[in-house]
């Protein structure tokens, strides 16, 4: 027994010490405590080893307190394990430390960000522009969202602290280390191993309590400041809603009124000066915030360019040079000017996600907008058209300046007159024009130019009543939505045209795009783009006239109440849920199958799609998975499942029947695969091309040219074949007859004549003719034969049978008519007497 504990000393050491250490060392400092301050916690660790062992020694001679014996050996020898692996992995965290420096070093630039709010509101005048309050607004947002993060981590690092410190008083507590070796050997040992863990437990003490006074002064740092932030959140809210009550209250003088009876008269270049210097400044702390977003987005415009300067590489090394440029000429606004459609891409992506960013980030992007717009209009636009679009886009730079001020100048308050009339002949002359040219106009044009128009004579009528504010945002709004509607329309169709060259690029190879049908495919992504853009549109509207917050917030409300149907609790928004995932499990689904399914208009008929029936059990994947995430998106319990799967059991048993077999016979087509996609089949009188094998039903092209919707369980139950399920080959019988007295030899060898050298012809199996019976008026002879493509059997056996008649005629072969003997039983007397009569002028 003592050489086995002998060899396991160090483990029985360490878990002894550590026990002991903590109960000993605070007794042996107990009198000491009493007679001088309380020592930090931080200076424990300076205690040397020599008198530690001294208290542990005087501790062991404690018998009310410590207990000599050897039957606990085991049990120290493995709390002693226990707890140096565990102090060793605490130090080991509190070595590697907690990663503030991210915070420490982001607190500037946060105290800068408060600094320039409070200045901005010290310095908000009579006339305060409501552009200047919401990026005010936009800044807060930002730093308490990057405050929140910071909290989020700082409150981490706390709660590992805290269970470090947790662990701490627990392996002080254990009284189970009081028990020490009676053996004078082992008891050398012990005190050894319990010193060194001792001094180890101070350690990782002190290091938790360091760090959680490191980590504490900085939590209350974050708070103090974010404390401040949400004060001048707040704020900004009041102000925005004394902004809109008092929206049309006259905030300046009359446009008839003199100079010197102005409410506020200031001059217009130096407010436009500090205007600049001010917004330039907010946008340098909201890069210094949000540079993530920016790389996103040059990281999307990278990928972009690059994906569509490879299809059009594609394309002309898969075509002559001619028919390339013919296909490159459908996609005109990517294949002529590539960057500025990348640019039109991300600055309108970014200019209707950038739901929080600064006045003047935002104007930056419609700028970029703007000047990739017009290198893409002044190739396609009429001459008359693309003069009106620079007009429009001097009123948006107009506008945008105009937008920086803060504060209402008289240079401002006529430079709005003057946009609103612009505004109003522009839109006048646009419908005019829209009117007479015969160029394809988007369907929307008329009512944007009205809207337009509306809304500019309102911004009109407001700059006239000194209601500056009110007319800045109308002029803006009527502007902006218009070039923005613009910018929609055209980026739908540059994504239709990158999906187009993507097709184009990929036809003749063996990915899936090869087997897309596109024009059925565009079709459904144009609505789809068309909605999703249409979206967009109103949310830009919405926030030119900042009512976007009040309208997502009287929305969001709506959607989240609370609603009773009969014991059921909803909402309008799981019910929007539930119904937009159907419709978009709805909507890949049969996207996936005019993708890849065969619509008969296929430049090579001969291809069959490879995937098969593999794609009737991908749309059910989608579509139950569409089910499932609709019930967990939309809130609906589970087991409301159960409710439906019971109450469709009883509608099966209604007359659901038929329904089911087809879903069923469907999901039995997909694991079989008697028919793929492509295949000729035969089913009863009906024949033709596979076109689609559909959920419930599939779809054959007939020979015809009508289009034959089978339920899937006719594809089942009934017999059916199918003449390209392994190859396309085909057996063509020819039946055919020559006069008695023939000579079969020539024969034989003028049939077989007419397959020598007919490269469509399969020589193996080879032609076979067969002399099948003597009939009535001739011999009969079958000839049997195989073509490669069953495309060709029509062709082929209408140029064997005219080689056949033609080489039978020039040998003197007869092929004989049908032949009938007429045996007459009886006749009238009356009319062989007439017969026999000879008639007058006939000769005797």
């Amino acid at each position: 027994m003592f050489t086995r504990i002998h060899l396991n000393y160090g483990y029985f050491f360490q878990l002894l010490i550590l026990l002991v250490l903590m109960t000993g060392s605070y007794n042996a400092d107990a009198q000491s405590r009493k007679r001088k301050p309380k020592t930090d916690t931080i200076h424990l660790v300076a205690v040397d080893s020599a008198t530690i062992s001294k208290n542990i020694q005087a501790l062991s001679k404690d018998t009310n307190r410590v207990r000599k014996s050897d039957t606990s050996v085991s049990i120290l020898i493995n709390r002693i394990e226990s707890y140096t692996l565990t102090l060793n992995d605490l130090m080991s965290s509190l070595r590697r430390g907690f990663d503030t420096s991210r915070i420490i070093a982001g607190l500037p630039l946060t105290d800068t960000s408060l600094a320039l709010i409070r200045y901005n509101i010290a310095s908000l005048g009579r006339t305060p522009n409501i552009n200047d309050i919401y990026t005010n607004k936009v800044m807060l947002e930002q730093v308490q969202r990057k405050l929140t993060s910071w909290q989020g981590a700082l409150f981490s690092y706390y709660e590992k602290l805290k269970n470090i410190n947790d662990t701490i008083r627990l392996i002080r507590g254990d009284t189970a280390m009081r028990n020490i070796p009676s053996e004078d050997e082992l008891y050398g040992f012990y005190l050894g191993q319990v010193t060194n863990l001792v001094l180890k437990f101070r350690s990782v003490d002190s290091a938790n309590k360091a760090s959680l006074i490191k980590i504490g002064l900085l939590q209350n740092k974050v708070a103090n400041r974010y404390i401040e932030a949400s004060n001048l959140y707040e704020d900004m809210d009041y102000r925005l809603q004394q902004y809109a009550s008092n929206m049309f209250v006259r905030d300046y003088r009359y446009l008839w009124k003199p100079h010197r009876d102005s409410i506020n008269p200031l001059e217009f270049f130096p407010v436009l000066k500090n205007s600049l210097h001010k917004s330039t400044k907010v946008l340098d702390i909201f890069f210094s915030i949000q540079w993530p977003v920016f790389f996103v987005w040059l990281l999307l415009a990278i990928l972009f360019s690059w994906w569509v300067h490879n299809n059009i590489k594609r394309i002309r090394h898969n075509h002559p040079e001619q028919e390339g440029e013919t296909i490159l000429q459908h996609a005109r606004y990517l294949y002529r000017n590539p960057v500025a459609c990348t640019v039109v891409l991300i600055a309108t992506l970014s200019a209707v996600l950038s739901v929080r960013y600064p006045i003047l980030f935002t104007e930056i992007t419609w700028g970029l907008n703007v000047i990739a717009l017009t290198f893409i209009f002044r190739t396609h636009l009429p001459k008359t058209l693309f003069k009106s679009w620079l007009l429009l886009a001097g009123l948006l730079f107009i506008y945008s300046l105009n937008n920086l001020l803060i504060e209402v100048t008289y240079t401002e308050q006529w430079g709005l007159l003057i946009g609103a009339i612009l505004s109003l002949l522009l839109g006048n002359r646009l419908l005019k024009e829209s009117s007479l040219t015969t160029f394809a106009q988007p369907k929307f044009t008329r009512p944007v130019l009205m809207l337009f128009m509306i809304i500019s004579a309102f911004s009109l009528i407001m700059v006239i009543f000194a209601r500056v504010g009110t007319a800045k945002i109308m002029g803006s709004t009527a502007v902006v939505s218009t070039v923005m509607a613009l910018s929609l329309f055209t980026l739908v169709k540059i994504l239709m045209e990158a999906v187009y060259l993507q097709v184009e690029a990929n036809k003749d190879s063996s990915t899936f795009i090869s087997f897309m049908d596109y024009q059925e495919v565009q079709k459904k992504l144009r609505t789809f783009l068309t909605i999703l853009g249409f979206v967009g549109w109103l949310a830009i509207l919405s926030r030119s006239v900042y009512l976007y917050d009040i309208i997502y917030e009287v929305i969001t409300d709506i959607l989240s109440s609370k609603h009773k149907l009969g014991n059921s609790d909803f909402t309008f928004s799981s019910v929007i849920i539930f119904i937009l995932v159907i419709w978009v499990a709805t909507v890949a689904s049969q996207l996936i199958a005019y993708m890849f399914g065969n619509t008969g208009q296929s430049a090579n008929p001969n291809k069959k799609t490879k995937f098969g029936s593999a794609l009737l059990l991908l749309r059910l994947a989608v579509l139950a998975g569409g089910v499932l995430l609709a019930f967990a998106a939309s809130g609906i319990p589970m087991d409301k499942i159960t409710i439906v799967i019971g109450a469709l059991g009883v509608g099966i048993g209604f007359g659901l029947q038929n329904i089911v077999n087809n879903l069923v016979s469907g999901i039995i087509l997909a694991f079989e695969k008697p028919i793929e996609v492509g295949d000729v089949i035969e089913l009863g009188p009906r024949s033709g091309v596979v076109k689609e094998i559909g959920i419930r039903s599939s779809k054959i092209n007939s020979f015809d040219g009508s289009e034959v919707i089978v339920p899937n369980g006719d594809l089942i139950s009934q017999q059916l074949i199918n003449w390209t399920r392994t190859n396309r080959n085909k057996r063509i019988t020819i039946a055919l007859g020559v006069g008695y007295g023939s000579n079969i030899d020539q024969v034989t060898a003028i049939i077989n004549s007419a397959f020598t050298d007919r490269k469509d012809v399969l020589t193996a199996p080879a032609p076979f003719i067969q002399l099948t019976d003597f009939g009535d008026n001739a011999v009969n002879f079958k000839v049997y034969f195989w073509v490669g493509d069953l495309d060709n059997a029509g062709r082929l056996q209408n140029e064997v049978m005219s080689f056949i008649y033609t080489a039978l005629n020039q040998a003197g072969i007869e092929i004989p008519y049908p032949q009938r003997d007429l045996h007459i039983r009886s006749v009238d007397e009356s009319l062989l007497k007439k017969w026999d009569k000879p008639a007058p002028g006939d000769p005797l």
